[in-house]
């Protein structure tokens, strides 16, 4: 098994579509794959991970090899609801269209994002908006590339949750109509304007509220409450919130201050609130988080009393941690345990890896 950095943390599944639609033209995995860093036998391992780099390395073999100038809208296509997992069957679960889609924007991440993807209604219509994350100077063949497997991938979904005949009403392109193009009026069989402000895909609002094939409510607030500590868990590894998190883990009971955390992290406390901003949190935020992840293992897991664990994880007073626990979690510590019904049965109160 090759080298694993810490930004290799999603699912091969864009991959293994990749390889295999490539192979209906011929073009062998070997280079398909080539430059990823991945193997065609680990495509086949559910435990492989990869980066969003080594995805856009294989979208790039894609574009000098394929010969079919509709291939990042198949390859889109290609991508079905069966192919994301848990997060897949959460949508395959939502009562209807409307949920799904929120649903898809909230836990977008867990699905290898090289988007922005963002969701809103508007003049009777449900909008889609898709932003690639390209970094600067931008390549225009991979952004189009990018935007093309998007809109594939959201009519693909689209139908397998509702309608196999879904089409979008309208296509918006920020890009202009060049002659290198597909044909994206015929692919989608909707009207479609280029040289716009974004990349948005419409359907008619009406389409929001039909059922979707397979709804079961009891069974998608189950599977969403997996796929948030999924990205809970990938939150822990990216980014400098994903660094803090660390140095708060392994400081359990004697949490570093912030000037702390910046010396460890080798950046000053402004730089540091500044980039935790734009991920969305805060120091404050994080320590929380890390204090409530903890609290919840240590009374899932173990047979530690409420005054251990409040003071492994930083009160000093046991009625503080119980407070904080009930705003974090909604419940008190001892209603959690017996919610989860696992604390009595754990053996000792050992040191838990997060």
């Amino acid at each position: 098994m090759l080298h694993r950095s810490a930004t290799e943390i999603y699912p091969v599944n864009k991959l293994v579509a990749l390889v295999a639609a490539l192979a209906e033209e011929g073009i062998p995995a070997e280079l398909a794959l080539r430059g990823t860093g991945i193997d065609e036998h680990e495509l086949r391992s559910p435990t492989s991970r990869m980066s969003l780099a080594q995805l856009l390395a294989g979208y790039r073999n894609a574009m000098e090899l394929s010969r079919d100038p509709h291939f990042a809208l198949r390859l889109g296509r290609n991508i079905r609801v069966t192919a994301y997992g848990m997060y897949g069957y959460a949508m395959l679960s939502s009562p209807d269209r409307r949920t799904s889609y929120e649903f898809v924007q909230k836990y977008h991440r867990l699905s290898a994002p090289t988007v922005d993807l963002t969701f809103r209604e508007e003049d009777g219509f449900g909008i889609w908006t898709i932003k690639p994350f390209l970094t600067e100077p931008v390549d225009s063949r991979l952004y189009q590339f990018v935007v093309e497997v998007m809109l594939g991938t959201i009519t693909a979904l689209s139908r397998d949750l509702v309608d196999s005949s879904y089409k979008p009403a309208q296509i918006r392109i920020a890009y202009p109509k060049l002659p290198r193009l597909p044909s994206y009026e015929q692919f989608f069989d909707c009207p479609v304007l280029f040289d716009q402000d974004s990349n948005e895909l419409r359907l008619d609002a009406a389409w929001l509220d039909v059922p979707t094939l397979r709804p079961n409510e009891l069974t998608f607030a189950s599977v969403q409450q997996i796929c948030s500590e999924m990205l809970a868990q990938m939150d822990l590894a990216t980014g400098i919130a994903g660094e803090l998190r660390r140095i708060l883990l392994e400081s359990t009971g004697r949490f570093p201050t912030i000037e702390e955390a910046c010396r460890r992290l080798g950046t000053s406390p402004r730089t540091l609130r500044r980039k935790l901003i734009a991920q969305g949190t805060s120091y404050l935020a994080l320590l929380n988080e890390t204090r409530a992840h903890l609290a919840k293992k240590y009374l899932r897991e173990t047979a530690m009393t409420v005054e251990e664990i409040a003071d492994r994880i930083g009160y000093s007073e046991a009625s503080n941690f119980r407070h904080a626990f009930q705003r974090w979690v909604g419940v008190t510590p001892a209603q959690y345990r017996r919610n989860t019904g696992k604390g009595a049965k754990a053996v000792g109160p050992a040191v838990l890896a997060s």
